[in-house]
């Protein structure tokens, strides 16, 4: 945990989130367990809705968690449904060649999450697909990247055949499930603790016909992916702005609606009608702010639950404790107890 870091915009697609949510239900976990332990209050129904990249991240942990397999990033990215990736994806199947796909794939990954950076890389006879993670305020765990390259190679097996492997395979951290359930997975043996994460296939692949080609087709769903792209570039959500101010504000003892939008450069009367015109209000999204916040911190075992109260501006140590118990089922300490003793390859961040 970095209390120095400033939280940013950083968002991840529903589609990507719910994905999460159906493989970790699969796994055994209880959705609404899953959801309270990521301090998301609700999952929105809009498909193009968004939520931040940290309580994404929290809902990950959870997963491993509550699922007990350190193999879940794999076993989500197997799992993953085109649906998941909205327009995205249909716009790669339509692709004439892969090189065009990963093109799109690369100029569009926004809509699915700004947790990545994808790059194409044609070295030694190999094209290899990087995986760059893009953190906010918290520290990604290995399953993330394991979920990005399972996720990879479901993709690659949709638009060329399921006969796909990749070449190679490469990630950054160490094995944290045995070597044959990355072979059953991805299809080939893993190279670990490597300088990147990435998958190589051979280069002749890029500019090969695809088997679902259709340029008309696809030059529709990049109308529309396009759309999409514009339309987040160009709304900033005023709630995510507030939470932002908000998550800085309250270990300086400030949690008062005030301070907050002055930082903005509003009246206070102008940040609650903001709020009101994205469903939301000052103290509903102070709650979700400081149920975000507790779970980060209740994470460092440094911080005492008496110093959680003060970073989260409650009044006393009571008050949090009736808030915690509101937003998980369980008191603070009970909490940090399990968490703590979740199987440490699941804890990994």
């Amino acid at each position: 945990m970095n209390q120095a870091n400033q939280s940013t915009d950083k968002t991840v697609g529903i589609g990507w989130v719910q994905a999460i949510v159906a493989a970790a239900q699969h796994g055994g976990a209880n959705p609404a367990d899953l959801l309270a332990r990521a301090g998301i209050a609700v999952m929105p129904a809009d498909p193009l809705a968004r939520l931040p990249l940290d309580a994404v991240v929290r809902l990950w942990r959870a997963a491993a968690e509550l699922t007990g397999d350190t193999a879940f990033g794999l076993h989500m990215g197997l799992s993953i449904e085109p649906t998941s990736f909205n327009v995205v994806a249909y716009t790669l199947v339509s692709s004439t060649t892969l090189r065009e796909a990963f093109g799109h794939m690369q100029r569009f990954q926004r809509l699915v999450s700004d947790g990545a950076r994808l790059q194409l890389v044609e070295q030694n006879g190999l094209a290899w697909l990087v995986y760059h993670p893009v953190e906010d305020r918290l520290s990604f765990a290995p399953m993330q990247a394991e979920a990005v390259l399972s996720c990879s190679v479901r993709l690659l097996r949709w638009i060329l055949g399921p006969a796909f492997s990749p070449q190679r395979i490469c990630m950054t951290h160490a094995a944290i499930s045995p070597p044959s359930v990355y072979r059953d997975i991805l299809g080939c043996a893993v190279e670990f603790q490597s300088t990147f994460s990435g998958l190589g296939l051979p280069t002749a692949l890029l500019d090969t016909l695809l088997p679902a080609r259709n340029p008309e087709l696809c030059r529709l769903h990049e109308a529309l992916a396009r759309q999409h792209l514009a339309s987040l570039e160009n709304t900033a959500s005023f709630k995510t702005r507030v939470a932002a101010v908000l998550q800085q504000m309250l270990a300086q003892g400030l949690a008062q609606k005030e301070p907050v939008a002055d930082v903005l450069g509003v009246s206070p009367r102008v940040l609650q009608q903001r709020l009101s015109q994205e469903g939301t209000s000052f103290l509903a999204t102070l709650d979700e702010v400081r149920h975000a916040l507790a779970l980060d911190y209740l994470s460092d075992p440094m911080l005492s639950l008496g110093q959680v109260a003060v970073l989260l501006h409650f009044s006393d140590a009571s008050a949090f404790y009736r808030a915690f118990k509101r937003w998980t089922g369980s008191v603070p300490g009970e909490y940090r107890r399990q968490a703590a003793a979740a199987p440490a390859a699941t804890r990994q961040a």
